[in-house]
């Protein structure tokens, strides 16, 4: 019980996170590959996926509050505004759109910035966000309980860290794109148009 505690409270500090933290999938195969005889797939699954939606939650929020705050400005906050109409008109491809972004292992920190700078209505992400991770997480874990059997993990590269510093910084460049970009004048125009 106590390692189901502390696995939702390093899971749920890697979703609070914005930038630069390990990607949560990682630390559901480490837990795999610890634990590949005496644990339980299932509820590892559950908790690390409600542990990473409550987070995700959090950034969202944080995000909301950002531009609550008035560090937009009102023509930005107003684009933001847009698109959260537009998501809302078509929940059905929005809610299928966030379910196979879920079941990817990309990161999701920058979903759920964009996501709540739009004030949306945050069920329509966090539904299918949980049943993804739900998912993901069952293979993360049960791909890590397979590679302790079959293989001696590299769990430390140089390598990796550089792509994880490298992602980070151009997922950040991408929320910022994503504020920038004139959502209405770009579904007129059908291209993409920026606010100036």
């Amino acid at each position: 019980m106590t390692s189901l505690a502390l696995l939702f409270l390093v899971v749920f500090a890697l979703n609070v996170l914005p930038a630069f933290a390990p990607p949560t999938w990682m630390v559901i195969s480490f837990v795999g590959v610890r634990h590949a005889d005496d644990g339980n797939v299932w509820l590892v699954a559950l908790v690390a996926a409600v542990a990473a939606t409550a987070g995700r939650v959090v950034l969202a929020r944080f995000a909301r509050r950002i531009v609550a705050a008035r560090w937009f400005s009102a023509r930005m906050r107003d684009n933001l505004a847009h698109v959260a109409k537009a998501i809302e008109r078509r929940k059905t491809a929005s809610v299928l759109g966030f379910l196979l972004f879920a079941f990817s292992p990309l990161p999701s920190n920058v979903l759920f910035l964009a996501y709540g700078m739009t004030r949306a209505p945050l069920l329509l992400l966090v539904a299918p966000f949980f049943i993804g991770r739900f998912v993901s997480y069952t293979l993360a874990y049960t791909g890590g309980a397979l590679a302790s059997r079959w293989l001696e993990p590299e769990l430390d590269s140089p390598i990796g860290w550089i792509y994880f510093v490298a992602t980070q910084l151009l997922c950040l460049g991408l929320v910022y794109a994503f504020a920038k970009i004139d959502w209405r004048a770009s579904a007129k125009a059908r291209r993409l148009r920026w606010l100036t």
